[in-house]
């Protein structure tokens, strides 16, 4: 018996990728996987880069200038950035392990960041305040509290607040808090975590009398990241900090 043509079955779309879950929601956290034995070299990375670079720009060619000084503050910063961007995404197959995924945040991130980096400020300007007291009343004088940005003039300026505002939150965030918090809190409940990835962040800028202040900051800037899961919200954040220290500085000069 003859039959007809087969009758056109419908066209099935194959599906698409999954679309990443909200990092805030139920899930793996943190996203970290790495072990001491990862985490301990890595965190010397970026000390033997700035070492050689220091002996570099300062001691081999002896630029001592301002110029020098955001040479040196580029490649500090770029030191802790690149090297484990690299490190996760060749060992991980991807950066998301650092609170960086693609779909993994959204405009209220941003937003929450921002509001949570006047918090912070506050909360760091009372501790370095608290500390000016207590080193006052035990020396007898007041301690200077220059440095930083406020050392460097001219159009060297400019290029140092742009990095401030820009390029430290991304790159400071990304190894304190996506890559060490995160390798602390694998083995420790979330306050040591923090607190000790807050010491070293502050350890790292090399201004004693703000150590306190900035130690505070880096803590709170670590409790950002534990309640929104994304680096987003902590970048905001640390740029809103910076942008309001930047705009003080200008506006007194």
């Amino acid at each position: 018996m003859a039959t007809g043509p087969p009758a056109s079955m419908p066209l099935v779309r194959p599906p698409g990728p999954p679309v990443p879950p909200r990092p805030d929601g139920p899930g793996r956290w943190p996203f970290a996987d790495w072990g001491l034995d990862e985490l301990l070299p890595m965190l010397m990375v970026p000390f033997g880069i700035v070492l050689l670079a220091q002996y570099l720009v300062v001691g081999f060619l002896g630029w001592e200038t301002d110029g020098a000084r955001v040479v040196i503050s580029a490649i500090e910063q770029l030191s802790l950035f690149v090297p484990v961007v690299v490190w996760v995404r060749r060992t991980r197959g991807s950066i998301a392990p650092l609170g960086l995924r693609r779909g993994g945040w959204s405009a209220a991130d941003v937003f929450a960041g921002v509001g949570a980096g006047f918090g912070v400020l506050v909360a760091g300007v009372i501790a370095i305040a608290l500390t000016l007291v207590v080193v006052e009343a035990i020396t007898g004088h007041r301690p200077d509290v220059s440095g930083g940005i406020d050392s460097v003039h001219g159009p060297w300026l400019v290029l140092e607040a742009l990095m401030a505002v820009l390029v430290a939150p991304v790159c400071e965030e990304t190894f304190f808090r996506g890559f060490l918090f995160q390798g602390l809190r694998i083995r420790f409940r979330f306050l040591p975590a923090a607190l000790i990835s807050g010491a070293f962040f502050a350890f790292v800028h090399v201004e004693p009398i703000r150590f306190f202040g900035l130690a505070t900051m880096g803590t709170l800037l670590a409790g950002v990241f534990e309640r929104r899961r994304t680096l987003v919200s902590s970048m905001a954040a640390h740029a809103t900090i910076n942008l309001i220290a930047v705009i003080g500085i200008f506006a007194t000069r």
